[in-house]
């Protein structure tokens, strides 16, 4: 078996595929419906959305596979992502590149390969809706035309998928991406033995400050207590917009003691900072809700529960408190 080709821009191309924060995550309907369909409508036994990864091939979606994952040097789609057109193999044991191959020798014994590049907007070949076969076969005009088009599907996912992981307002991670990140890295810190720290920093009554000064001055508000949390945390944490008026930063190696000083000290000068308005400098009430990881929990939205209880009771006792 050769080793597998490298794409010309593959440093961009990396960087491409780590900016969508799609890898490792929860198996999503909508590409499981275009893995089914491309299975049912191909009549062959496996279909799978695969991203090409740095030393890996990844499956965002699969149907007919049990791994979740296979070496890069094993993935022909690491093949397929070199070129824009679709990749056929109509019998892989009489193809020099792939004869040798353990997934042709060995389980799933693969015979047929079709696959069509995943291209993002800005120009990069992320992966590949792919359909495989342990049977040797041609791929038709239409069913090429067919695999092309639910490809478009794929990539049209992919890129709304990316356009709705950030705040537009802010550029923070939004809800949803947040909490898988934090998923992650609660994960990693069970099994590492690390401390983890969730901080979530509310902007108290936002909806009568937007009410008086206007939603345009709410959102420079917004704004502002971003720039201010990155440029504090820097790659130090992890800092999303959760909801409407609350921040999360989540912090590895942070003892509950720090945390909660940390919480309060961006508490407090948020707090000092107050809003310019006209000329005119107004207070911004802050409250701060702080959670560190317990024997307790068994995922992070458990942490993530403790944190907004506690400031929730933040903001009903004109105080902050850890959770």
């Amino acid at each position: 078996m050769s080793a597998y080709p490298i794409p010309d821009n593959e440093a961009g191309r990396q960087a491409a595929l780590d900016e969508h924060h799609i890898l490792d995550t929860e198996p999503d309907v909508d590409f499981d419906r275009i893995t089914r369909l491309a299975s049912q409508m191909l009549g062959v036994p496996i279909a799978l959305i695969s991203l090409v990864d740095r030393q890996r091939q990844w499956f965002l979606s699969r149907v007919g596979l049990e791994a979740s994952e296979t070496p890069r040097e094993q993935a022909f789609c690491a093949h397929a992502i070199c070129s824009d057109d679709v990749m056929v193999v109509s019998d892989a044991t009489e193809d020099d590149r792939f004869k040798d191959n353990p997934l042709v020798k060995g389980d799933p014994h693969i015979r047929f390969y079709a696959g069509v590049p995943l291209q993002s907007r800005t120009g990069f070949n992320l992966g590949t809706l792919c359909v495989i076969s342990p049977q040797p076969r041609q791929l038709a005009s239409g069913e090429q035309q067919l695999l092309q088009d639910l490809a478009g599907m794929v990539t049209q996912y992919l890129e709304s998928r990316s356009n709705g992981y950030l705040c537009p307002l802010t550029g923070l991670q939004n809800r949803r991406p947040f909490f898988e990140a934090g998923q992650r890295e609660f994960q990693r810190v069970r099994q590492s033995g690390d401390a983890l720290t969730l901080m979530l920093i509310g902007l108290d009554d936002f909806q009568a400050f937007r009410a008086r000064f206007g939603s345009q001055q709410g959102e420079r508000v917004v704004q502002e207590v971003a720039r201010t949390l990155r440029a504090l945390l820097g790659d130090s944490a992890l800092v999303g917009r959760v909801t409407e008026a609350e921040f999360a930063v989540l912090r590895t190696g942070l003892e509950a003691r720090e945390g909660r000083a940390q919480a309060e000290s961006l508490r407090a000068g948020l707090a000092l900072q107050g809003w310019l308005v006209d000329g005119v400098r107004h207070p911004l009430s802050v409250s701060r809700g702080v959670a560190s990881l317990s024997t307790e929990d068994t995922g992070f939205r458990d942490l993530f529960q403790r944190a907004e209880a506690a400031l929730k009771q933040a903001r009903l006792s004109g105080k902050t408190l850890p959770g």
